[in-house]
């Protein structure tokens, strides 16, 4: 199970285990781990020094990481798939480990009065520490793909963030070392993934989004840290670097494809017209589905009574159902027919995927940012424009997918 540079993979995950497990093993004993805790957690009793381990522990948030894990790895593109693999198989592994495992943070197992609390009051799934394994997501990666000195620049800022879990009262030391070690055994299995198929325009284009999510909800976003002016501020200032990386990452996937298509054979004009005219087509079927994502949001919603993100799954794939119809007699009607149910089936699974962004940046933005709390409809658009750049690409290579010759008779688009 190891990528490309397997070797590479082998040594990362073997000195993960050699240098994290033997601790784990260590804190499993009660009264070292609570020793340990107990001495660390005493740490951000002064304010200065609080705001300080505030900001280190906020690096374990993935909003407030991933942009500095885009510039580590926008002039990489052919890395950024594995970096998306990583995150997902990431959200799996922690948040499996807490929901499986019943377990008590500090709070919970000593008392309020007892633990030195920054931030949020925390009590349960302290098993792994997500935040610690969040930003080892990042250590494994470098370790994996860039040289030395970023490794041991992004161990060092690693390390600090996975003990500020411990001095802002969130986690014992035995929950940070296992978290530290999944982390790079995710970065690892995500390696493994990402070298079974090529990184392309699909991976290209959710590096972007995913920068583009960052810059729409740091401003807003508050995990319980932005009492802190500092951290405030430094949302703000992550939330500029994601919109500049996000920039430079378009403009160079722009380049790239205009250079691609500039070496074959056809001409570039007809390829730029067609494409042009297909995704206007699709933008037009999209903003009549958003007209009934938003009707029958509002019916479900305000008129019925049903709870919102219930209203908002259902007000979903109705307009799902709408644009697959309109995108095939339509956008893509010089596409030869497949059988309604089949096609209708795959369009809905491609929804089932591009619901992810859609429902999950809906369901962020009224969960964490009180502006979009109170005005639920445009968190509800930009999750639409989350999933619109997505859905275009697959409905084109999968769901509608015509041949070339078809295309190159002068298809009637």
């Amino acid at each position: 199970m190891f990528g490309v540079d397997s070797g590479r993979s082998r040594t990362t995950i073997y000195k993960a285990s050699c240098l994290l497990l033997p601790f784990v093993a260590l804190f499993s004993v009660p009264s070292v781990n609570y020793l340990v805790f107990y001495q660390v957690n005493s740490w951000g009793a002064e304010s200065p020094i609080a705001v300080f381990w505030t900001l280190l522990t906020n690096l374990g948030d993935g909003f407030f990481l991933f942009p500095l894990t885009m510039l580590l790895f926008y002039k990489k593109p052919d890395k950024q798939l594995a970096v998306i693999f990583t995150m997902l198989v990431g959200a799996v592994l922690l948040n499996g480990g807490k929901a499986l495992i019943p377990s008590l943070r500090p709070v919970g197992a000593l008392g309020l009065e007892v633990v030195n609390v920054l931030g949020p009051v925390l009590k349960t799934d302290t098993m792994p520490s997500g935040h610690t394994g969040t930003v080892f997501l990042l250590v494994g990666l470098s370790f994996l793909y860039l040289n030395s000195r970023i490794q041991s620049l992004v161990l060092l800022v690693a390390s600090l963030s996975a003990v500020s879990r411990m001095v802002v009262g969130a986690h014992w030391p035995f929950d940070i070392f296992l978290g530290a070690w999944v982390g790079i055994l995710s970065a690892v299995i995500g390696d493994f993934l990402a070298s079974k198929m090529p990184s392309g325009l699909k991976s290209r284009v959710a590096f972007i989004l995913l920068g583009l999510l960052c810059v729409a909800v740091l401003p807003f976003y508050d995990n319980g840290f932005r009492s802190y002016e500092a951290v405030m501020y430094f949302q703000f200032l992550l939330a500029l670097l994601a919109l500049m990386l996000s920039v430079r990452c378009m403009v160079s996937f722009y380049h790239d494809e205009l250079e691609a298509r500039l070496k074959q054979p056809d001409t570039l004009l007809n390829k730029l017209f067609l494409l042009g005219q297909r995704l206007t087509k699709f933008g037009v079927v999209g903003a009549s589905g958003f007209l009934v994502d938003m009707g029958v949001y509002t019916l479900l919603g305000q008129w019925l009574g049903i709870p919102h993100l219930v209203a908002r799954g259902g007000s979903y794939w109705v307009a799902a159902s709408w644009n697959w119809f309109w995108n095939r007699t339509f956008t893509f009607s010089h596409v030869p027919k497949e059988k309604k149910l089949k096609q209708w089936s795959k369009y809905l699974s491609m929804c089932l995927i591009s619901f992810i962004p859609n429902w999950g940046s809906y369901y962020l933005l009224t969960t964490f940012v009180p502006f979009f709390m109170e005005y639920k409809q445009l968190a509800l658009v930009s999750g639409v424009l989350a999933g619109m750049l997505f859905n275009f690409t697959i409905a084109s290579v999968f769901v509608f997918a015509g041949r070339q010759s078809n295309i190159a008779k002068g298809a009637n688009l």
